[in-house]
């Protein structure tokens, strides 16, 4: 397996390949199944190397009767013989193809090579420590490498046996465990190099000491010249890639935002926007959802979105067109309701008020903004009455902003005045006869109102009074 990357601290599957694989054994931290798989998985918190070793074993066993079908020859034992039916005793072997005759609660356990017919050790053991319960010497090549190998099971999963591999009085390796599944054969071998020896007793000891359990059957002990191949894989963990991007925000389209991550990458990572660039920030305009995913050259990778709406545009409460006294009004305050900025073109320049004071007649442009492309125009044209007898506006709005509130007629002087207002059933809603006393609008819908007015006035020209009638429109607006 080639050199590979995590992108976050987690579990890992390594594995070796090859046409001459015979055994391996895995080196390396937090490994989590057997170290001797083809496959193994491995916790891996930060970068590391595991290296495994291949072993390719000669044809020839130097062990004789390792696989104990010759009986119980050829080797020595501290432990005594004892075949005994029912109950063998503790320290005791026997060479034999079933396991379950000396004890009930033994399970029944077969020749790993040759189930029910082949020979293997099975032995009960002893309390004492260090005790060799199988010996051999061999001839051996100087300076060669050989592997050490013993076949192990468990016949009761009771404080199961620890043994111990020695060469010449020398332990070779760590000690081992029979695994706790009953009747299942595992490996267990170590690597020795004879240096200078030419030859080598090989011998296995037990080193548990309970007296409850530790009850085992042993096979096909080996000692063959290797050779052996050693590779590694280099796990290579990268921290997890998170950013943020800007908060979700909005925009005018048109007006450029900058989005970029609150985490600035280094040359190992590249950029792929949701807009198809490439680069660490992006300029963007448009009103749309954008997306930015950050690539490790290993692949592991982050991403983040962030949402870019629309601002409205502004909407203009302008009057419509409109015909007031001016001189007696004392101007006319337009006002287009709400935006972030205005511009007021008149008739006499420009203006960025947002309320604007109209004191000549004339046409009003404004322009409402809320962005340098959020925006929207409106218009008004002022027109100037001021008869000498009597103005009446045709329009007003009771917003209580002190600002046209009310209607009625504008004089400087009358000796009579009676107004009424009629809805569009004919019915008066309102009637004065009083100048001062002017139509409020409370309770009325907008809309359009037809009024009668009766008034007398002194006429300029000839010094006289006279009586005068007006019928016409006004326009309540809210």
């Amino acid at each position: 397996m080639n050199d590979t990357t995590l992108c976050s601290p987690g579990q890992i599957e390594i594995w070796v390949k090859g046409s001459d694989l015979d055994k391996v054994k895995w080196e390396g931290e937090n490994i989590l199944v057997d170290d001797t798989l083809y496959s193994i998985k491995a916790a891996v918190s930060e970068s590391t190397t595991f290296y495994v070793s291949n072993r390719i074993l000669d044809s020839e066993n130097l062990v004789i009767n390792g696989d104990f079908e010759s009986g119980n020859q050829d080797f020595t034992s501290n432990y005594w013989s004892s075949c005994f039916q029912g109950s063998m005793p503790q320290g005791s072997y026997c060479i034999n193809s079933r396991t379950d005759t000396y004890w009930s609660t033994w399970n029944s356990c077969s020749d790993r090579n040759q189930p029910g017919t082949g020979n293997m050790f099975v032995t009960d053991g002893a309390v004492v420590p260090d005790e060799e319960i199988w010996c051999q010497t061999v001839i051996v090549d100087p300076n060669t490498d050989y592997a050490l190998s013993a076949w192990i099971t468990p016949v009761l999963n009771l404080n199961n046996a620890i043994l111990q591999f020695t060469i010449n009085s020398d332990t070779i390796g760590e000690s081992f465990t029979a695994k706790p599944t009953e009747c299942q054969w595992n490996e267990f071998f170590e690597i020795w190099n004879s240096g200078i020896n030419t030859s080598a007793k090989i011998c296995i000891t037990n080193e548990n000491r309970a007296s409850n359990g530790n009850d085992f059957a042993m096979d096909d002990i080996a000692l063959n010249k290797v050779c052996y191949q050693r590779d590694s894989v280099r796990v290579t963990v990268i921290d997890s890639i998170s950013f943020e991007l800007n908060n979700d925000t909005s925009i005018c389209p048109g007006d450029n935002i900058n989005l970029t991550a609150d985490t600035l990458f280094d040359n190992d990572f590249t950029y792929n926007w949701s807009t198809g660039e490439s680069s660490k920030d992006i300029t963007v305009s448009t009103p749309e959802i954008y997306h930015l995913t950050v690539t490790h050259f290993s692949g592991c990778s982050g991403a983040d979105t962030t949402k870019i709406e629309k601002i409205a545009n502004p909407e203009s409460k302008l009057y419509e067109d409109t015909t007031v006294c001016l001189s007696i009004k004392g101007g006319l305050d337009l006002n287009p309701g709400s935006a972030k900025w205005f511009l007021w073109n008149h008739p006499n320049g420009t203006d960025t008020s947002q309320i604007f004071k109209a004191e000549i007649p004339g046409i009003y442009d404004v322009t409402l903004f809320n962005g340098t492309n959020c925006f929207t125009t409106d218009r008004v044209e002022i027109k100037n009455f001021c008869a000498t007898e009597l103005f009446i506006p045709n329009s007003f709005t009771p917003n209580g902003d002190d600002r046209n509130d009310t209607f009625g007629a504008e004089a400087i002087e009358t000796y009579y005045y009676h107004l009424q207002i009629l809805n569009r059933f004919g019915k008066i809603i309102f009637e004065s006869f009083d100048i001062q006393n002017r139509w409020s609008g409370d309770d009325a819908p907008e809309g359009v109102y037809v009024y009668y007015l009766d008034y007398r006035l002194v006429n300029k020209e000839f010094g006289v009074l006279n009586n005068f009638r007006k019928i016409g429109t006004v326009t309540l607006i809210r």
